[in-house]
C-alpha cells in the first residue's frame, strides 16, 4: 500500500460477515468489554499511516489510532525495523526490576535500545521539569498506580487525594479511585477512601463551572484554607489531573485554572502528578501538554503512544526502600521499550511536533467549519492532534459515528456526547482532507 495514494474503498458495509464471524469467534471466550465489534482490522492485510485494511478487504481510514496508542500509524518503516530487531532476542519480556538488561559491552553505544536508555531518553524529555527518576511498567494505569504509591511514600501522614470531575486515570483499583467521568467505571468496586473531587475549569470567559467563587477564591484554595477549609495541606497526599482530559471528552482547561492548581500545591508543598498517558507523547504539539500551560508537575505519568507505561518525577518522590514499586515484568518489556525509543526519535526526526501543531490547527478549522453548518454539533475543541467534537446528543453522537464507519472512517466516542479525533502524528494534509470530508457525510446523514 502506497500511502501517498491510499483511498478509502469500502465494497462490504462495515461490519461484514468476515468481521462478525471473527467477533464472534472472539467474543465466545473473552469478557465483556468494550470491543468496537464494527471495526475488525486485518493484521495480515495491507496498512500504512492512518489507512489499515479490516477483515472484509475494506481500506479504512483510521482517525482513532487504536486510542492514541499508534502514534505513528500503521507500519511505519522505522518502528518495523525495531521490532524486527529485536525479535531475534528472547524473551523479550522478563524481570526488569530483578535484572538488568544489556545490549553489547557498552551502553553509550548500544545494540538495541534498552529500557535504561529509554528512561535516559525520557528524563531528557522532561528536563525543564528537573525530573530524576524514572519507572517503566506494562501501561498508563500502572504508571498511575504508581505515581499513587510515590504521593503517599512522599507523606506518610496524608489522608487526602485531590482529583477532577471528569478525570480518567485508568482501571486498576487505585487509579479508578480517582476517575470521575462515568459511573460504570467504579460502580461497586472499592475505593480508596478520602479521595476529593473538584471541578476542572474549561470556562473561556467568567467561570461557571464552580471553581471559582462569587469573591474570585478558587474552590482548592478554599479548600486548603485553615480558617474556612475542611482539610489541613499537610493531610494531601497529592493532587492528580489531565492536562487535557481523555476519557472525560477530551476538554481543554482553563490556563489559569491549572496555574492556580500549581500555585496551591507548591504553597503547600503537595506533590503535583500530571497525567499524560493519552495527552503526551507530542499529541499537543509539545512533548507533554502540560507545557501548553506553563505548569511544571512534581510527578508525570505517560503510556500509550510509549508502548510502555511509565512515572516520572523528582527523585526524592520515589520511595527509598526496595520493594515498595515493582512487579515480574515492569522495566522488562524489551521489545515495547525499544519501540516506544525509537517512536520518540522518529519524532524528532520527522519534525512531528511542529507537524502536530500545524495539522491540528487544520484539523480543527475544517471542525469548526462543520460545526457552522450543522447545528447539531455544539462544540469543537482540542491541543494539536488531540481534537474532539460534541454532538447535541448521546445518540446522535453514536449516529455519526457509525455513519462514519460506513464510509470508511473510524472514529471513537469519549465524555458523553462528543467524538475524539487522534490521527497519526505525522498525519499528512491530504488525509486531514479526506478525514473532514467523510465526517461532513457522516454529519449530513445524521441531521437527516
Amino acid at each position: 500500500m502506497n500511502r501517498a495514494t491510499a483511498a478509502v474503498r469500502v465494497t462490504v458495509p462495515p461490519p461484514g460477515q468476515r468481521a462478525r464471524r471473527w467477533a464472534a469467534y472472539h467474543l465466545a471466550t473473552a469478557a465483556p468489554a468494550t470491543y468496537v465489534e464494527g471495526f475488525i482490522w486485518d493484521r495480515t492485510a495491507p496498512a500504512i499511516g492512518p489507512f489499515c485494511t479490516d477483515a472484509d478487504g475494506n481500506v479504512l481510514l483510521d482517525f482513532a489510532s487504536h486510542i492514541g496508542t499508534a502514534a505513528l500509524g500503521y507500519n511505519h518503516p522505522a518502528l518495523l525495523e525495531e521490532a524486527a530487531r529485536c525479535a531475534v532476542v528472547d524473551p523479550d519480556r522478563y524481570a526488569g526490576t530483578d535484572f538488568i538488561g544489556a545490549a553489547g559491552p557498552d551502553p553509550d553505544a548500544p545494540t538495541l535500545p534498552t529500557p535504561a536508555h529509554l528512561q535516559h531518553k525520557l528524563l531528557e524529555l522532561t528536563a525543564p521539569f528537573k525530573f530524576g527518576r524514572v519507572f517503566l511498567s506494562n501501561s498508563g494505569a500502572e504508571a498511575v498506580e504508581n505515581a499513587i504509591k510515590c504521593g503517599y511514600a512522599a507523606r506518610p501522614a496524608a489522608r487526602y487525594a485531590i482529583t477532577f470531575e471528569g478525570a480518567f486515570h485508568g482501571r486498576t483499583l487505585g487509579a479508578l479511585s480517582l476517575n470521575r467521568s462515568k459511573a460504570v467505571h467504579r460502580a461497586f468496586f472499592p475505593q480508596i477512601p478520602q479521595v476529593l473531587s473538584l471541578p476542572f475549569c474549561t470556562c473561556a470567559a467568567a467561570c461557571r463551572c464552580g471553581w471559582e467563587e462569587a469573591d474570585g477564591t478558587s474552590r482548592l484554595a478554599r479548600l486548603l484554607t485553615p480558617e474556612s477549609g475542611i482539610v489541613r495541606p499537610d493531610e494531601v497526599a497529592f493532587i492528580i489531573f489531565e492536562p487535557v482530559q481523555g476519557e472525560g471528552g477530551f476538554r481543554v482547561p482553563r490556563k489559569a485554572f491549572l496555574q492556580e492548581v500549581a500555585r496551591l500545591a507548591r504553597q503547600h508543598g503537595i506533590p503535583l502528578i500530571a497525567d499524560e498517558v493519552q495527552s503526551g507523547m507530542g499529541r499537543t504539539g509539545r512533548w507533554w501538554a502540560i507545557e501548553h500551560f506553563g505548569v511544571t508537575p512534581d510527578l508525570m505519568t505517560a503510556g500509550k503512544a510509549l508502548r510502555v507505561g511509565a512515572t516520572l518525577g523528582r527523585a526524592d518522590l520515589f520511595p527509598a526502600e526496595a520493594g515498595r514499586l515493582g512487579g515480574t515484568w515492569a522495566e522488562g518489556n524489551a521489545l515495547s521499550t525499544a519501540v516506544g525509543y525509537r517512536t520518540i526519535a522518529v519524532i524528532e526526526r520527522e519534525g512531528l511536533l511542529q507537524n502536530a501543531s500545524r495539522m491540528g490547527e487544520r484539523l480543527l478549522a475544517g471542525l469548526r467549519d462543520l460545526a457552522g453548518r450543522y447545528p447539531h454539533v455544539v462544540d469543537t475543541r482540542g491541543l494539536g492532534l488531540m481534537a474532539a467534537v460534541e454532538l447535541d446528543a448521546r445518540e446522535r453522537r453514536g449516529a455519526v459515528v457509525r455513519a462514519a464507519l460506513a464510509r470508511g472512517l473510524v472514529l471513537l466516542g469519549c465524555g458523553v456526547k462528543a467524538i475524539r479525533f487522534l490521527p497519526p502524528l505525522d498525519v499528512a494534509e491530504r488525509e486531514i482532507g479526506m478525514a473532514l470530508e467523510l465526517l461532513d457525510a457522516a454529519l449530513k446523514e445524521a441531521a437527516a
